[in-house]
């Protein structure tokens, strides 16, 4: 993937990844898909190694992809402060929806637009969130949602890594970690493999752990681990009406999983029109960056491209 830069209409800056390939092969109704990463990665996560990478499929599909750093890792500008009235999940989510989402549709899909040279000719948005970007997207479809779908074309919201229960051990062995005096957070690289991959991965993606490792703001952990189980299904879940796409780990250690918490989660979304859910058993939390990852990876395109084509049909768009 090549690295991309883009100006919002705040003057911040957001950059990240995008892959490289012309649209004249396209087939009608291609989403773009938008690849959010999860706290402490980036936007390599999507490229970590040759195998665990979204390139092979997105090829194979002709399904171009833009992953973005997230406001303040890497070159993104920083979010801006969180009001005190507000906590820093839905002010990102918010961000995510009014300037963020708009930009990478506006640069590489509306009205079949270049950028870089590379005609994208795409004709909606697949969002898919690992982890601690999907409080974000969930307030992002929601205000999607309330305002009429006007700025963008969302056909849909894919999530993993993020459950209902938080399990309380690997929140117990994160919080020595945390400085008070500091603003942000960083994992050991060790205790980070642990939790995130589970020892379930291939030696190639562990050499790649400490260039993967990025600092991480406190506050996203403090409301996305805690303060997001308080208010999100009333405010914001229940007004998702996209198709949802949820899946968990089933050796995921930052989460407690089972049947009855995938339902807890996925049940919230009543308003949607469509939510497959589901355990996907033997990968890690970072399922994408676990042995399984390439089938992980299939099967979010695939439905990604499902979702792209109903919401063309719907919209009785040409292509």
């Amino acid at each position: 993937m090549d690295p991309f830069s883009v100006q919002l209409s705040d003057e911040a800056v957001v950059t990240g990844l995008h892959t490289s390939f012309r649209a004249s092969s396209r087939p009608n109704h291609t989403p773009l898909v938008i690849a959010i990463h999860c706290g402490s990665y980036s936007a390599h996560y999507y490229v970590a190694t040759p195998s665990n990478s979204v390139l092979p499929i997105s090829n194979f599909l002709h399904v171009p992809c833009v992953a973005i750093n997230r406001p303040g890792y890497l070159d993104s500008t920083p979010l801006p402060p969180v009001p005190e009235n507000s906590t820093y999940c839905q002010e990102e989510g918010r961000y995510l929806h009014k300037e963020i989402l708009p930009a990478p549709w506006q640069t590489y899909g509306e009205a079949y637009g270049e950028a870089y040279g590379v005609a994208y000719g795409v004709s909606s948005i697949v969002v898919l969130a690992h982890s601690l970007s999907a409080p974000m997207t969930i307030v992002a479809a929601a205000a999607h949602a309330r305002e009429g779908g006007r700025s963008y074309p969302l056909a849909g919201i894919i999530r993993s890594g993020f459950g209902a229960q938080v399990n309380p051990t690997t929140e117990k062995s994160i919080h020595p970690l945390i400085e008070p005096s500091s603003p942000y957070i960083r994992f050991p690289t060790r205790l980070k493999d642990e939790i995130m991959l589970c020892g379930v991965t291939n030696p190639d993606v562990l050499a790649q752990s400490e260039r993967l490792n990025t600092s991480a703001s406190k506050a996203e952990f403090f409301d996305g681990c805690g303060t997001w189980a308080t208010y999100w299904r009333k405010q914001y879940a229940q007004y998702v009406k996209c198709p949802v796409m949820y899946n968990m780990a089933g050796e995921d250690r930052l989460w407690i999983v089972n049947a009855e918490t995938v339902q807890e989660f996925a049940g919230a979304f009543t308003g949607s029109r469509r939510v497959d859910k589901g355990i996907v058993v033997g990968v890690p939390h970072c399922m994408e960056l676990g042995m399984a990852g390439r089938g992980w990876y299939a099967r979010c395109f695939g439905w990604a491209v499902e979702v792209g084509i109903a919401f063309g049909v719907d919209r009785g768009l040409s292509g």
